[in-house]
């Protein structure tokens, strides 16, 4: 039977596509004790774009992060003590941080172990600090204010040169894309048989109808402009 691609998407009585294979969960712990950290192991994760290092704490508890460059299997690290600021990897709160570090992995709410800055190569930038906000430069280029209680890690995330790796063959596109999920290839509608869309069953690339459809339609032919309030050319 065919999956209609809005199904294909998500999930329904006869397919669900598997949208999330993380092998680990990724944040901060929740401690507020000043403490040390020491990097047991770094492994690949298929679903992000940089490795993850599994740290473990004095207290016991282990939490896996972003890699850092730099970052290497027996290093040591520090939590929340301030003393050692300027070393990449340290894990400190915004306030007790300068002007101008480097920082990824970064909480938006204090405690929530971490939102903001994850992906391989990524980190935001200290702009400002005050009594009652932080301001960030991330790497889209918005600045943002947060919490100065909240913490974050110094550096920036290792992997940053993997999009000037060229794939060389589908194959590896292939096992890039279905690591995380997604739907593809996307091909294109006209290019289908007519009982696979609406705009399919045609020998030539251009479908000349109507994409109007309304909007009680069922989901294997809510295909095109859902319910428009307008067609034609202005």
């Amino acid at each position: 039977m065919k999956v209609p691609r809005s199904r294909r998407r998500g999930k329904s009585r006869i397919f669900r596509m598997n949208t999330f294979r993380a092998s680990a969960r990724v944040g901060l712990i929740r401690s507020n004790s000043p403490m040390n950290a020491r990097v047991i192991n770094i492994v690949h994760d298929s679903y992000r774009t940089a490795p993850l290092m599994e740290i473990k704490f004095e207290d016991g508890q282990t939490s896996f992060l972003p890699a850092f460059v730099g970052a290497y299997t027996g290093m040591l690290l520090s939590y929340l003590k301030p003393e050692n600021s300027s070393s990449n990897g340290m894990i400190l709160r915004l306030r007790d941080m300068p002007a101008g570090t480097d920082v990824y992995n970064i909480e938006l709410r204090p405690n929530d172990g971490g939102k903001l800055v994850r992906a391989g190569g990524g980190s935001a930038k200290i702009m400002e600090i005050t009594h009652n906000k932080v301001s960030l430069a991330l790497p889209s280029g918005k600045v943002i204010n947060v919490d100065p209680e909240c913490k974050a890690i110094i550096g920036k995330i290792s992997n940053g040169g993997r999009k000037e790796k060229p794939l060389y063959k589908a194959g590896n596109s292939y096992h890039l894309i279905r690591a995380r999920g997604r739907y593809w290839p996307m091909n294109a509608a006209v290019a289908m048989n007519a009982y696979e869309h609406k705009f399919g069953g045609k020998r030539r690339s251009s479908q000349h109808r109507t994409k109007s459809v309304s909007r009680r339609a069922p989901p294997g032919a809510k295909v095109g402009s859902i319910s428009p309030k307008r067609t034609g050319v202005r």
